[in-house]
Formats: structure tokens, C-alpha cells, sequence
């Protein structure tokens, strides 16, 4: 996926500080996935339809990276959890119910739970839901900061680029286990 923030901020950098304030609102459930399309349409000085178009639009499927994870998921050998920053109906737009359930044995959403990347509880909370040891997960994400909080949580990290990197970095990771 393409971060719609990441997306936004770097089509309107004047706006960033407005921009990180709501989606952060919205990642730790404090208005509503309406609000912030208002707030956002406030911001940009436009209307909330144009606004939740612009901000659905900036958000791209990887089909290619929601492959990769149904097969893992499908293999039954890991499991595999989304942890995501998201206010409420954004995950949803993401994915069918259907998508969710081959995809993720878990789900934590940042909102649900009052917690949000970085803080070390919500990679301790996603791990417990999923039933493992922090040691036994491997967090994938776009932002190096959240793989540096991830990585002094005791988990591993990825630095997600792109798909194929990523895949080599995971089977670079888990051949190192088996050895």
C-alpha cells in the first residue's frame, strides 16, 4: 500500500503539520473517519467529497504485496498479523472482509486499541493476539522508524520498499533461522 498521508503530505508539504495532526486523531480514534475528511477538506480548501476522493485515490492497492501475503498466510507455516495506524472505515476500504480473512490471522487497528506505532505496547499487543514471542515476529513497514521501535520491542523489522525486496529480505531472514 501507499500511505494516502505520505501521499498528501508530499502533494501539499505547506500543510504537513495540519495534516499529521488529524491523521493522528484518526489513528488514535478521536474523531471520526467523516471528521477527518472534513478536517482534511478544511485544510485543502475544498469540499469533503473532493477531499475523501483526493485521500481514497492517494491510497494504492499493491496487488502484487496483498499476493505475497495471502500465500504466506496460505502456507499455514507463519502467522501473520496487520498492524496498522488507521482511524475508523479505513481498513475496510482497503479490504472485502473476504481479503481480510485470507490474509490476516490478526488485525490491530491503531484506533480500536488507543495505540499507534511507535509505542512499544501496540507491537506487544499485536504479538499477544497473535500468540507468539516478540522474538518470533517480523515487522514489515514503510517507515524506518517504526521498524527501529519494532526492533527494540525484540522484534525483527523490514524496511518496506518494494515487494520483491521485501520477499528477499524476509527468505534472507528466515534461512538465517534455519541455519
Amino acid at each position: 500500500m501507499t500511505s494516502a498521508r505520505n501521499a498528501l503530505v508530499n502533494e501539499y508539504p505547506q500543510f504537513k503539520t495540519q495534516i499529521d495532526d488529524i491523521a493522528h486523531q484518526s489513528d488514535y480514534g478521536l474523531i471520526s473517519r467523516q471528521q477527518f475528511i472534513d478536517s482534511l477538506a478544511d485544510i485543502l480548501g475544498t469540499t469533503s467529497h473532493d477531499a475523501d476522493s483526493l485521500y481514497s485515490n492517494a491510497t494504492v492497492r499493491d496487488e502484487k504485496a496483498i499476493n505475497w501475503v495471502k500465500e504466506l498466510k496460505k502456507s499455514k507455516k507463519y502467522k501473520i498479523g496487520m498492524l496498522s495506524n488507521v482511524g475508523p472505515g479505513f481498513v475496510n476500504k482497503l479490504f472485502s472482509p473476504t481479503d481480510q480473512k485470507e490474509m490476516f490471522d490478526e488485525i490491530v487497528l491503531s484506533y480500536d486499541v488507543g495505540i499507534a506505532k511507535p509505542e512499544i505496547a501496540i507491537f506487544e499487543l499485536v504479538a499477544q493476539k497473535l500468540g507468539v514471542e516478540m522474538s518470533e515476529c517480523v515487522m514489515i513497514d514503510d517507515t524506518e522508524q517504526n521498524i527501529s521501535a519494532a526492533t527494540s520491542a525484540d522484534m525483527r523489522g523490514i524496511r518496506f520498499i518494494n515487494v520483491n525486496q521485501a520477499q528477499d529480505e524476509l527468505s534472507r531472514l528466515l534461512e538465517s533461522d534455519r541455519a
